[in-house]
């Protein structure tokens, strides 16, 4: 692809590109390898700007907080490494070409990236390396974060874009998707308590990755965490978006677009071994009140994802890349079953939860 080269030749790189790889992940952003002579390699994304409209700053957030998380990993001579950016020649970290936003990152070598957990390590890593990411950007002062995606996890929301998605539907998407319709109005009310809480000020504001999924993680060859990645949705928030979202990538028994509904259901080991991971970089800071409701985080951020790709589906699929005219509905059947499981596995989540936080004295 030549007009990839043509754009990484913008950047601030001494050798040659040779070859071009697409990296096929995500449901947003376009990413691509870039293999340069002397074995160096990079990172090319082309951010879409059909999703995010406020590109600058949301670049501006990602350098911001790499650049933050190096300087904290370099004092503590951490094994933790970022995926720093490339300035342009125009000593930006983005170039527009081709309608679009570009950044480049230093590739991280000798590393991977792993879609599911296969084990109980990864696992364990991937709530360490979560946690250690709301450990180590608690010095980063919240209001130097812009707020890119207002209410991106807000319920109440996310439920009118899914009203206003019921009033233009098809009748025969509608129909499709009426069980799923039926089971979220049936589990709203609960489903808005987190975010009233937030606006109530019940939890202390903290810098939020907001999209932690297991694929978002750099891994070695021995399955040890080396890196957080994909930045594009960091902004202040509660710790709740991060761990609940990342409960619903790493737990669950299926992938979100798996149609194999009676095995899709929350991996209770897996969750008691992300929670250990999570709490041993977190647990002394985090307030009675953020450890009491990250069960309540769990449902809620699978109730999110569900309605987004439910929504998108009513909307005839205009948000997320899908494969075939069903995905979303799919995907949004998968989540909600695996919503159902927890709630039928609630007392026994609430019980490892508050157990590996040292959280006593709730009812």
């Amino acid at each position: 692809m030549e007009y990839l080269k043509n754009i990484c030749n913008q950047f601030q790189i001494e050798q040659p590109v040779l070859k071009t790889n697409i990296i096929a992940s995500g449901h947003i952003n376009d990413t691509y390898l870039i293999n340069c002579s002397n074995d160096l390699k990079y990172i090319l994304q082309n951010i879409n700007n059909q999703v995010f409209n406020n590109l600058k700053d949301i670049i501006s957030n990602k350098v911001l907080v790499t650049n933050h998380l190096k300087n904290e990993y370099d004092k503590i001579s951490s094994t933790y490494q970022t995926a720093s950016f490339i300035k342009s020649k125009k000593d930006t970290y983005y170039i527009e070409a081709y309608q679009g936003f570009w950044t480049l990152m230093e590739y991280i070598p000798n590393s991977k990236t792993i879609e599911r957990a296969e084990n109980e390590k990864q696992v364990f890593e991937a709530g360490k390396l979560f946690g250690n990411f709301i450990s180590s950007t608690t010095t980063l002062d919240t209001d130097c974060i812009i707020e890119t995606l207002p209410e991106f996890h807000s319920v109440p929301c996310r439920f009118l874009h899914f009203e206003a998605a019921l009033k233009k539907a098809s009748p025969v998407r509608m129909n499709h998707a009426k069980q799923l319709i039926d089971f979220v109005y049936k589990h709203k009310e609960e489903m808005f308590q987190l975010s009233e809480l937030k606006n109530k000020n019940t939890f202390p504001l903290r810098v939020t990755h907001n999209d932690t999924k297991m694929s978002n993680i750099l891994f070695n060859k021995g399955d040890n965490g080396l890196a957080i990645i994909d930045l594009d949705t960091v902004m202040p928030g509660i710790v709740h978006f991060d761990f609940g979202d990342s409960i619903r990538s790493i737990c669950s028994n299926t992938v979100e677009d798996s149609e194999d509904l009676e095995q899709t259901f929350i991996n209770m080991n897996f969750y008691n071994i992300y929670c250990k991971g999570f709490a041993s970089e977190t647990s002394m800071m985090f307030t009675p009140k953020e450890i009491e409701y990250l069960p309540l985080a769990v449902k809620t951020l699978i109730y999110i994802i569900g309605l987004r790709f439910l929504t998108d589906y009513l909307n005839n699929d205009v948000y997320y890349k899908t494969a075939y005219k069903t995905h979303n509905l799919v995907r949004a059947k998968n989540q909600m079953k695996l919503l159902q499981s927890v709630i039928e596995n609630f007392d026994e989540v609430k019980a490892i939860t508050y157990s590996n936080f040292n959280l006593k004295n709730i009812s």
